[in-house]
């Protein structure tokens, strides 16, 4: 149950940090403060912004619907493999949410 938990927890932190990636991205983007070094999501911005903020969003919710059925339909090894994993992704978009205010104070300091 513990590790039940964890996943939902983690899950629920990694699509809340993929959401503000996607505005922070977005608002960098449309200010022309950074640029995209993705070539998919660049490819996306670049047809629409709005297209981009609605594949992250998107990610967001897949992320979370995964990370439910793999609480409910998962062996107990396999939901360990997913928490690590979480793990992982948790720790780089914390580090990349660090990034993004970073940059996102120093713009304002760039006018």
């Amino acid at each position: 149950m513990k590790r039940n938990k964890q996943i939902f927890i983690l899950s629920l932190l990694v699509a809340i940090l993929n959401i503000f990636d996607g505005i922070a991205t977005h608002y960098g983007l449309m200010n022309h403060f950074i640029k995209e070094i993705n070539p998919l999501m660049r490819f996306f911005f670049e047809a629409n912004p709005y297209l981009f903020l609605g594949i992250k969003f998107s990610l967001s919710v897949f992320i979370f619907m995964v990370s439910n059925l793999v609480i409910l339909k998962c062996i107990k090894s396999f939901q360990r493999f997913y928490l690590y994993a979480l793990t992982g992704i948790s720790i780089l978009y914390s580090g990349l949410f660090f990034v993004h205010l970073y940059w996102l104070w120093m713009s304002n300091y760039s006018f």
